[in-house]
């Protein structure tokens, strides 16, 4: 909020210049448009969440023959219509886009049903509800339900793959069976490639620890690993790029914190005496951070989603539930 305060700071003079070569505060208002506000929250940003900002699903206007999709959930037998061949145990298929029909609705009005194909030549209708000709011709994206969209797939792994990251999350998965494991934080790893992963999480990005300080005590005796990637700005984009990577090596930013501790945090461990800087880096900024006066001093209460709860005092933490 400071950073925003001073960029906008400097801006309103510019602005009162532009807007009527002089400003006296009576003669001309300085008006801060959409672009500038944009301008000033893209300031904000940090490097990795800006990065796969480029990346986004085609409108449909611009969708053309053979674009691709892969079914995660066989519930998508529901979106066809009775004209579609059997469309049971689909998940796992891919379904090409191969045009669209006029559609009359219930009403009379224009409609419109798009026509895939399947890999194995199942011929399926999807009737977009509510979706006139005007408007699927403006709207900037349209999700196939229960899909992932392998353009955006093959988008994302042309930018990441190669790269070396800092993995946030020790939410891992084992690449074969995609099994739960605990993972480690902070540390680097090799991006070997990114595939489709669910209809929640549209990117599975599989890498491996090259550092053998790391792979000699990492679970399931693997060393090739695999995390769900969200992308954009929806309500379930809860796992973009900027919450999974970062560019940078964490550890040179805090070159206080003691090596014992360290490897506690890439654990994602606490104990007693941590810091809030210790603290958040084992579990992430809290989404509820509560301050209680109490006889003996300020007392602060983190608390996460999943039941987890931190207590400070004195900046330091003296009680926890993880």
């Amino acid at each position: 909020m400071n950073l925003f305060r001073r960029i906008l700071t400097a801006l309103l003079p510019a602005l009162a210049l532009s807007a009527g070569g002089c400003f006296t505060g009576v003669e001309s208002t300085p008006r801060i448009s959409d672009a500038d506000v944009n301008r000033i929250q893209a300031a904000q940003l940090t490097p990795e969440q800006q990065f796969l900002t480029g990346i986004a699903s085609l409108p449909p206007s611009q969708w053309r023959p053979g674009r691709t999709w892969r079914v995660a959930n066989d519930r998508i037998s529901l979106i066809f219509t009775s004209a579609s061949d059997p469309a049971d145990a689909l998940a796992g298929h891919t379904i090409s886009y191969e045009g669209e029909n006029r559609a009359l609705g219930l009403r009379g009005e224009d409609g419109v049903e798009l026509i895939f194909r399947s890999d194995d030549g199942r011929r399926l209708f999807y009737r977009v509800p509510g979706m006139t000709r005007e408007r699927f011709d403006t709207i900037p994206a349209l999700d196939v339900p229960f899909t992932v969209d392998l353009d955006i797939v093959a988008r994302l792994d042309s930018a990441m793959r190669g790269r070396t990251y800092f993995v946030r999350t020790p939410a891992w998965y084992t690449t074969g069976t995609r099994q739960a494991v605990g993972g480690l934080r902070h540390i680097p790893v090799h991006i070997d490639s990114v595939g489709p992963g669910d209809e929640n999480f549209p990117a599975a990005v599989y890498f491996t620890v090259t550092d053998p300080q790391y792979a000699s005590i990492l679970p399931a005796g693997a060393t090739s690993y695999m995390v769900y990637m969200s992308l954009g700005d929806s309500k379930a984009a809860t796992r973009n790029f900027d919450t999974i990577f970062a560019f940078d090596n964490p550890r040179r930013r805090y070159p206080e914190i003691k090596d014992d501790v360290w490897e506690l945090i890439i654990r994602s461990r606490l104990r007693d005496g941590m810091t809030r800087d210790e603290c958040r880096l084992v579990l992430g900024a809290p989404p509820l951070v509560t301050r209680v006066p109490t006889y003996g001093g300020m007392v602060e209460q983190w608390t996460y989603t999943d039941g987890v709860y931190l207590y400070f005092e004195d900046g330091f933490l003296t009680r926890f539930r993880q």
